[in-house]
């Protein structure tokens, strides 16, 4: 679908209004820690900031701190998926691999994504069918020819199984791959494979928000994807993003 131009500078405005906020030093007060996750007063900050800007689209918005209407995922109707600072413990950390990611949605189908990697300056920007941009300028992935020579990258959410069963059927999936890399944040991850520095993403459980951007990114890089619901809560799938569609089965 044509998008209309006045969501895509929305949408580009406010990923780079929330960058800069996190890029100058959002509160690193921590609100909440448990044995695998940290929650920051910067997620909440930014994300308020990502709502107070979408407002001008009249749209609804689901977003990882202040949530939002999951039956929009089964709908017919648009909205905003936002998670405005992915890579949380990175952040606290000082760890480069965090980014702003904001997603438009029509029901399941992903129509615009846009991340914004505050560290590097980079700004990626996806709308399937129109093709994908880093800082305006369009381009096409490079990705590897076979799954040999290929670069998976994968994460663990939370919520993810680590017991030793859950392990060994992640190892067999990922060990088909020539390199394996792990960085701490879904969207910019997904981002990656959409720019062709890297090949395939799987991660199991991972959220909606932690997508949303990087499925838009996929698609209009030319890649595919499979999402899978877990059942374990609203909107958490197990996700394959690839460049080659066999390479999601």
């Amino acid at each position: 679908m044509l998008i209309n131009g006045r969501l895509r500078e929305a949408a580009l405005a406010t990923a780079l209004a929330a960058g800069e906020l996190l890029r100058n030093g959002a509160s690193k007060k921590v609100n909440a820690s448990t044995a695998d996750d940290v929650k920051m007063q910067a997620d909440v900050d930014s994300e308020t900031l990502v709502r107070e800007k979408l407002q001008i689209t009249g749209l609804p918005v689901i977003g990882e701190e202040l949530g939002g209407d999951p039956t929009l995922f089964d709908s017919k109707e648009l909205y905003w998926v936002v998670d405005p600072l992915d890579g949380t413990y990175n952040y606290l950390r000082a760890q480069p691999s965090t980014c702003v990611s904001l997603g438009l949605m029509r029901g399941p189908e992903p129509v615009l994504g846009v991340i914004r990697d505050f560290n590097s300056g980079k700004t990626y920007l996806g709308v399937p069918g129109e093709g994908t941009t880093v800082n305006g300028v369009r381009i096409t992935p490079r990705w590897a020819d076979t799954i040999a020579d290929a670069c998976i990258m994968t994460g663990f959410p939370a919520s993810a199984d680590k017991s030793g069963p859950a392990m060994a059927l992640f190892i067999d999936q990922v060990r088909r791959y020539k390199k394996i890399r792990m960085i701490g944040s879904a969207a910019l991850a997904l981002a990656y494979v959409g720019e062709g520095v890297a090949d395939t993403y799987y991660e199991s459980g991972t959220n909606l928000w932690d997508i949303a951007a990087g499925l838009a990114i996929i698609r209009a890089s030319g890649g595919h994807y499979r999402l899978v619901p877990t059942g374990r809560r609203p909107l958490n799938y197990d996700l394959w993003a690839s460049a080659r569609e066999e390479w999601t089965l």
